[in-house]
């Protein structure tokens, strides 16, 4: 069984072979071989890689895996599938954060995810710094004119908006969006756009879930011990 999250309907579903009619030399009922393009009986020796067409079951739009062209000479041994045609951008939730806090870092992992690493870093670098503007007392200097990224998580580390352990990670995020901002040309691999995203996820975590973790903890817990003061008054429980 073949799953993939769908580039139609975004739905993280089973893909099907389509049930086609036999006009082809494998077809006994819907065959892998059936659905690959170029056909085995077609593959070059030198080809690198076959393609199979699948069916989303939620939605019923096609979608396209690359496979090894060597699993043909393997049957009922197909392998992973390489990389799937057209590529889903999936993004990530974000529970107690503001919804254009959310969007915005998810959008990001929208580009992670179909390899558009520049443009990643790009929008994390824009995140951040929406992030710690917002946050620090200063975001301008002493001029007047905005602060860099640097210098704003530097006074959100001296500030206790975010923990000192993570002030000090801070270099190579503006290393990182600096460069892919200024020179566009900058290749930037995945551990590189890794780093930044999880560096995001930490700047977020510290400066609204933990609060609002904490708040929910404390409205948990006073409502708890004004329950447990009505039990040992007699008062009737209100439940």
């Amino acid at each position: 069984m073949v799953s993939r999250n769908c580039w139609h309907c975004h739905v993280c579903s089973n893909m099907s072979l389509p049930k086609l009619r036999a006009q082809y030399l494998y077809d006994d009922g819907s065959q892998i071989y059936d659905c690959t393009f170029p056909k085995p009986d077609e593959t070059k020796e030198d080809e690198q890689d076959v393609f199979v067409v699948y069916r989303c079951d939620n939605c019923g739009y096609p979608n396209i895996g690359r496979y090894s062209a060597a699993w043909i000479k393997q049957p009922g041994d197909y392998g992973q599938v390489l990389e799937w045609i057209p590529a889903s951008a999936i993004g990530k939730e974000y529970p107690d954060v503001p919804e254009r806090v959310a969007s915005a870092a998810s959008e990001c992992y929208k580009c992670f995810s179909i390899g558009a690493y520049r443009a990643a870093i790009i929008m994390a670098r824009s995140v951040l710094e929406a992030i710690v503007t917002e946050k620090i007392q200063s975001p301008a200097n002493e001029r007047g004119y905005d602060k860099t990224l640097s210098a704003k998580l530097k006074d959100a580390a001296e500030e206790g908006v975010i923990s000192k352990r993570l002030g000090d990670c801070a270099d190579a995020i503006k290393d990182v969006g600096n460069g892919s901002t200024h020179n566009i040309f900058e290749s930037i691999d995945r551990d590189y756009a890794e780093y930044v995203l999880s560096f995001m996820d930490s700047l977020i975590e510290e400066t609204y879930q933990r609060d609002e973790r904490l708040s929910k903890l404390a409205q948990l817990s006073g409502r708890l011990e004004q329950a447990k003061a009505e039990k040992l008054s007699g008062a009737p429980d209100r439940n």
